[in-house]
Parts: structure tokens; C-alpha cells; sequence
């Protein structure tokens, strides 16, 4: 089971949720992306979660993971949630955010 959502302060979220070796519970992976992905598979991430993997569906294993996102992009730092809602707004390549965003702070 896959679910794709954002923005959530700038930043889109790719989740996976797939059965254990026994069948029996669930495990959870999410990628945080710069942009929305069309698919987890194919999501430009910033970085990834785990959920865990004892989870008894997988709706309850993607609400996990869900949740965990949020938390880690919570304790991001401003600039990272600044750099991610400008990327997205003018579609500026990461990488010339990054170095407009250094050279700004090296001049200030």
C-alpha cells in the first residue's frame, strides 16, 4: 500500500506499508521529498523513515510512519522548511537553492 501527500511545511511526504515475512503485521517506510513524487519508487528524497515493522495493518502502518515524518521535519531547521516551500513556489533546482541560501548567509 502506497500513499503520497503534502505539502506539510514544504515538504511532500511517500509512504510504503507491506506485509512482514509472516504475513501477520505490517512494516513502514517513508520518503521526505523537496517536491511530490508520483510514486514512492520513484521519490527524490531528502531522507527516509522507518516505521517499524509490528504494525497490525496497514493503515495503522502508515499513520505510523506518517506520523514520525511530521516529527523529523519538525526538528528541521527554518531554513530547511524556507529552502523547501521557495523550492516549491518558484521551482528552483535544489542544488541553486542551496548556494543562493549560503551565499546569502556568508554576505548577511
Amino acid at each position: 500500500m502506497e500513499r503520497i501527500w503534502g505539502p506539510v511545511n514544504g515538504f511532500y511526504f511517500a509512504a510504503y506499508a507491506a506485509p512482514t515475512e509472516d504475513g501477520e503485521r505490517y512494516c513502514s517506510y517513508a520518503k521526505v521529498c523537496w517536491s511530490r513524487p508520483e510514486s514512492y519508487w520513484d521519490a527524490d528524497c531528502v531522507f527516509k523513515i522507518f516505521g517499524g515493522e509490528h504494525h497490525p495493518t496497514a493503515e495503522a502502518a502508515l499513520a505510523t510512519v506518517a506520523l514520525e515524518a511530521r516529527n523529523e521535519i519538525s526538528h528541521l531547521p527554518a531554513l530547511a522548511r524556507t529552502l523547501a516551500e521557495q523550492q516549491r513556489r518558484d521551482r528552483i533546482p535544489m542544488p541553486r537553492l542551496f548556494v543562493r541560501a549560503f551565499f546569502r548567509h556568508r554576505m548577511a
